[in-house]
């Protein structure tokens, strides 16, 4: 049975693969989407119209997991 991950690199570069999985890769796409926009909307109040050059852009990828192996299947950069 194949399940899908969500591995998400925030701004400041560190990376968490989130702890739920997914039965569902458009379920996963969903999440992780919700996600990238809350860190968005975040880092626009931290931010305060300051633009910092050291930080990069959050986004995730969801992998697919099947029988241990572990393929990304779909990236949002």
């Amino acid at each position: 049975m194949k399940t899908f991950a969500i591995v998400f690199t925030y701004p400041d570069g560190h990376t968490e693969e989130i702890e739920e999985l997914f039965s569902d890769l458009k379920e996963a796409i969903e999440y992780g989407s919700n996600l990238l926009n809350q860190v968005h909307q975040t880092e626009e109040v931290k931010k305060e119209g300051k633009f910092d050059e050291e930080k990069s852009e959050a986004n995730f990828a969801v992998v697919e997991i099947e029988d241990g192996n572990k393929k990304i299947i779909y990236a949002s950069f």
